[in-house]
């Protein structure tokens, strides 16, 4: 299985960046600090402000069309929602980061596991410095996602994977996970 078959890209159109932008800013005084599994804060590894969305929002539903359509086109996984009905929201400031890791979690109910990640770039590149979404290949060949503003990047959620240090302005993304039944 080689990298290249196991992501795929899109893009939302910007009005419905916009919406969303717009939408943000009622939560923008509850954005708590980033945390690793079991909630443990540890900024040498993961730093950052995040908000816990809805799966109700108006926004899952734009997100879960093209999750759908890159399952259907690149994956075939069987998967029935997202991990625990929630999207995060993800703002990035100078110095914030997110090192090497993968989204699969072990101690999640046997029945069900993480199966696809994506993420949604809602910052123009122009706003920030740094801050790349960057994938280790099978190959160990480093890769870029696209940091064009309303790009959907959707990820077999076992790719390793890092957020690079912020070096100037505000990196925003909408992250999520989508799970399914054990793998066979």
């Amino acid at each position: 299985m080689t990298f290249q078959t196991l992501w795929y890209k899109t893009c939302l159109p910007s009005n419905v960046i916009n919406s969303f932008l717009e939408d943000t800013k009622l939560f923008e005084n509850h954005l708590e600090q980033a945390a690793l599994k079991d909630n443990v804060i540890r900024p040498s590894s993961r730093s950052g402000e995040i908000y816990w969305v809805t799966n109700r929002h108006w926004i899952a539903g734009f997100c879960y069309h093209y999750i759908l359509e890159a399952n259907k086109t690149n994956f075939n996984y069987d998967i029935n929602g997202f991990d625990n009905n929630t999207l995060q929201y993800t703002s990035y400031s100078v110095g914030d980061h997110y090192k090497w890791h993968i989204d699969t979690i072990n101690d999640k109910p046997l029945d069900q596991i993480r199966k696809l990640s994506f993420t949604v770039q809602l910052s123009d590149p122009e706003e920030y410095s740094g801050g790349e979404l960057q994938f280790l290949g099978d190959d160990d060949q480093l890769y870029f996602a696209p940091k064009d503003r309303g790009t959907i990047i959707i990820f077999d959620s076992r790719i390793k994977h890092r957020v690079r240090k912020v070096n100037s302005g505000c990196r925003k993304a909408l992250v999520g996970w989508v799970e399914g039944p054990k793998w066979k």
